[in-house]
């Protein structure tokens, strides 16, 4: 373990900063066949606890073995599509070769070229609540995401390319995805859609800001309503208050330093900005019903 969870980024190219880009996994088979341009392999080590700030698709065609996603291990048997947001911790444990692809790409280059389509943050697979992070798929149709994908890299390796072309792919991808995804929810009354938009400005909100906004009061100034209707219609829908929600992100984050380095709780308390340890101690535990050393520990041994 170490002291910090490394934090991937999209990486720089001449002069600008991609907005997506696509990958094969380091021991992937098969792919190299299909395209007369080399499709680089993800520079970045998948085995080990990482997160990113972008967005990530894994489109696996064919391998097996597990992924763990914020403490959560989902086994990989064959063909599916699993979904990272920025900020989640997660890494890949390999039993067989993988055939598929990693396409990385950035929210403002997916809205950009979607301008109509949903927010990321309102789709199944990355909405911060009821996130669905893995759609299987039958046979037919992983072999029309080969099609689909297989042609998205094909455009993406021209030179020039056109990243409208490849915004396009992307939007197409996750609506059909999310077609998917709702047609595997037990709930149909879950739909992402189904959330008023206050809610999903709200979570938005909380998932790039709860580090440093703790405060109900301050989302609602953002928000432009008082704190008491927005904590309404939060618990409305949500079922829990707009300040236990915060406190969830926040714990969140704490249980991922927790098991993924050596900081101490102490440490973790202020990396939170929690500015009094002993509270975030009581906190915990009374959230969790173990401190967190123990939490700590209990996690290592059963889980990672």
């Amino acid at each position: 373990m170490t002291d910090e969870i490394p934090v991937h980024t999209l990486p720089k190219a001449t002069g600008k900063v991609p907005a997506l880009n696509i990958y094969r996994f380091k021991n992937s088979i098969g792919v190299q066949r299909e395209f007369p341009v080399s499709l680089p392999i993800t520079p970045l080590p998948t085995d080990t606890p990482h997160r990113h700030t972008y967005y990530e698709i894994l489109f696996i065609e064919e391998g097996s073995g597990f992924h763990e996603i914020d403490l959560h291990s989902y086994p990989i048997q064959g063909a599916g599509m699993h979904f990272l947001t920025p900020g989640q911790v997660h890494l890949l444990t390999f039993s067989a070769s993988f055939r598929g692809y990693i396409i990385a790409f950035s929210e403002d280059f997916y809205t950009f070229y979607n301008p109509e389509s949903p927010a990321l943050s309102q789709l199944p697979f990355f909405q911060p609540v009821r996130r669905q992070p893995v759609v299987l798929l039958s046979e037919n149709e992983k072999l029309y995401f080969h099609n689909l994908v297989a042609n998205m890299v094909s455009d993406h390796l021209q030179e020039p390319a056109d990243p409208g072309m490849s915004g396009r792919y992307l939007g197409l991808l996750l609506q059909k995805c999310t077609h998917l995804a709702k047609q595997q929810n037990q709930v149909p009354n879950a739909a992402p859609h189904a959330l008023p938009e206050l809610v999903g400005r709200f979570q938005e909100l909380v998932e790039k800001n709860f580090l440093r906004m703790h405060e109900v009061q301050q989302y609602a100034i953002l928000l432009d309503v008082s704190p008491d209707y927005l904590s309404k219609i939060i618990r409305r829908h949500l079922g829990i208050s707009s300040q236990e929600y915060i406190l969830e992100k926040l714990l969140l984050e704490a249980k991922r330093l927790l098991v993924f380095t050596t900081l101490s709780s102490k440490e973790i308390a202020y990396h939170i900005q929690l500015d009094d340890p002993s509270y975030f101690g009581r906190i915990f535990k009374k959230k969790t019903g173990l401190t967190p050393s123990e939490y700590r520990d209990h996690v290592r041994k059963s889980a990672i």
